[in-house]
């Protein structure tokens, strides 16, 4: 088993070396902001074009994943493949239907009215099928595209279903794109309308799965769960995250989403609404208590996703919830760094830290070099930090020196600052980090 293991990891990093070499990202650079650019890149953006029913951006890290984000379901990441153990992309991880990461559904007055007019606040999807449907599919752009990130801007209502749709009550985002497996997703929720919405327990960021139906007809491919219950089984209370983890030797990838430690303020439990093998979807994560959306209610949130695959040298292996504790941390939990400028009124910085937990970058200033200490909290993994350097007056460094080290780094100079991502992880302990030379 020992020497089987081995051989995996050689071919995974010979392969993962080779996707970089093909992909131009040894020879990081400043991107401009056409497609054409970007195929050269290390990361892949391909608009599909056509009209919304048909619509869709793929984007590719590879050798990592695919992802796919639709116009007809108003904007939800359809597709999902981990291409470390799925190089053909045919096992998708996302129910396609709606979207990876899906945040409505059931509101108060679920139970349809006794004409065929439903409740008002009985209902209110995004993404969904429902959305084509009806001719909601609303706006879907790349805002940013890089060796680096791809970003992503959806923008739609609220829909009951295929019944109607909440013209005023809309939801908007960006999907920010990482080659590491990780996608931070900042979501604005806006009531306009005259009435207020009553939700039930399920408005939050979910992660919505292909169930046993879709993804592996012959058993349960993925279950749920979170650190203090790997088995779902008595999940109320909000923790650190929800995971999606590997119950079939069919599936060898798993997900994890987490939020910002201060929005459990807002979503305050967990949630699930499956059930699996049933319906041919499952999905899981944060809810909240009965929040009332009154006209003029606006609410902007962010979380993150991460993917985990076996084999994988870039990222982590997802066998149980309690393996993505240090990787929540990241997020949750942010590093302290000392002996560099820190920027913290970059907009997305919730909590004015020098971290933007909507975009999941470490925020800096200075033209470079740079140095710093980064020192991870107790528990981190401190995988793949990212960070945006403004005021950056070089090229995109090839690498990033940790403890005098040199490490591998996807990274572009964009609109003036350095986007820089460490293909690699560091731990928790306080390193000495470089950039630029």
């Amino acid at each position: 088993m020992k020497s089987t293991s081995r051989g995996h990891a050689m071919f995974a990093v010979g392969r993962l070396f080779r996707a970089f070499a093909m992909a131009g990202l040894i020879i990081a650079s400043t991107m401009m902001a056409r497609a054409a650019d970007v195929s050269a890149a290390m990361m892949e953006a391909i608009d599909s074009g056509g009209a919304p029913a048909e619509r869709s951006i793929s984007i590719i890290s590879p050798g990592v994943y695919k992802a796919v984000v639709t116009q007809r379901t108003g904007g939800g990441i359809s597709q999902l493949f981990d291409l470390q153990n799925d190089p053909q992309a045919k096992q998708n991880l996302a129910f396609a239907d709606r979207g990876l990461l899906e945040i409505g559904w059931h509101g108060a007055q679920y139970k349809v009215a006794a004409s065929t007019q439903p409740a008002y606040d009985g209902c209110a999807d995004w993404p969904s099928s429902g959305h084509n449907d009806l001719k909601a599919t609303g706006d879907l752009q790349v805002i940013e595209q890089s060796p680096a990130r791809i970003r992503v801007r959806v923008k739609s209502e609220f829909v009951w279903w295929s019944k109607q749709v909440h013209t005023d009550f809309t939801v908007s985002g960006i999907y920010t794109f990482y080659p590491a497996g990780r996608i931070i997703s900042q979501v604005t929720v806006q009531n306009n309308g005259e009435k207020p919405f009553h939700w039930s327990s399920e408005y939050g960021p979910h992660l919505m799965i292909s169930s046993a139906q879709t993804a592996n007809p012959s058993g349960e491919p993925m279950g749920f769960g979170t650190p203090a219950h790997p088995e779902w089984k008595g999940a109320d209370k909000a923790e650190e995250l929800t995971m999606a983890y590997p119950t079939s030797a069919a599936v060898k990838a798993g997900l994890m989403i987490t939020i910002p430690a201060e929005q459990q303020a807002l979503f305050t439990r967990h949630m699930r609404h499956g059930p699996a093998g049933q319906l041919g979807w499952d999905r899981a994560g944060y809810g909240s208590n009965g929040i009332v959306m009154d006209k003029g209610y606006q609410s902007t949130w962010a979380c993150m996703i991460q993917l985990g695959a076996a084999g994988s040298s870039l990222l982590p292996e997802f066998k149980a919830p309690a393996d993505g504790l240090g990787v929540a941390a990241d997020y949750r939990k942010p590093a302290r760094i000392t002996g560099a400028e820190v920027v913290t009124d970059d907009p997305g910085d919730f909590n004015k830290d020098g971290f933007n937990e909507s975009e999941g970058c470490y925020v800096l200033k200075g033209p470079g070099p740079l140095s710093f200490a980064f020192a991870g909290n107790e528990g981190s993994a401190g995988l793949a930090p990212v960070f945006k350097i403004k005021g950056w007056t070089g090229e995109a460094p090839k690498v990033m020196s940790v403890n005098g080290k040199d490490m591998l780094a996807a990274a572009a100079v964009v609109d003036g600052s350095l986007l820089i991502e460490l293909l690699g992880s560091i731990g928790a302990d306080r390193v000495e980090v470089k950039v630029g030379k």
